[in-house]
């Protein structure tokens, strides 16, 4: 569903829960509770919530067959384990690489996210926004 207000497109590894090591499970990470319990909270009073993810891209070569069959299943089930609530899962965003990086102009880190009011996020993307 499109809607124009009052949405947060969210990642996962490194946002919801740290990034996966070497000989981790991803059923065993844990969730950063305190973004789990804002997500939540903004999701009780309206907000869309789309989470948005990377995760298998690199291991499946970008086959989106194959992380719908392989991961997907493992992340609703650890998603529901944890109570993160969310409207939408869109997978295989595309993988920057270790050296690359996500840039957009509505983007905002999860520190700030948990340290700064809607109102102020507003304004750090407005800051650097071409208007």
């Amino acid at each position: 569903m499109i809607q124009d207000r009052q949405v947060l497109v969210v990642d996962i590894d490194g946002t919801l829960c740290p990034i996966k090591r070497s000989g981790e499970d991803y059923r065993d990470l844990p969730v950063d509770v305190e973004m789990r319990d804002r997500l939540n909270a903004l999701r009780a009073s309206g907000w869309r919530i789309i989470l948005s993810s990377a995760r298998g891209m690199r291991s499946h070569d970008g086959n989106a067959g194959e992380i719908l069959r392989n991961v997907f299943p493992t992340l609703v089930e650890w998603l529901k384990h944890h109570e993160v609530g969310y409207d939408e899962i869109w997978m295989a965003k595309p993988w920057p690489g270790h050296d690359g990086f996500y840039i957009d102009d509505r983007t905002v880190r999860p520190r700030e996210f948990l340290t700064h009011s809607i109102e102020e996020l507003q304004a750090i993307c407005d800051r650097d926004r071409n208007i």
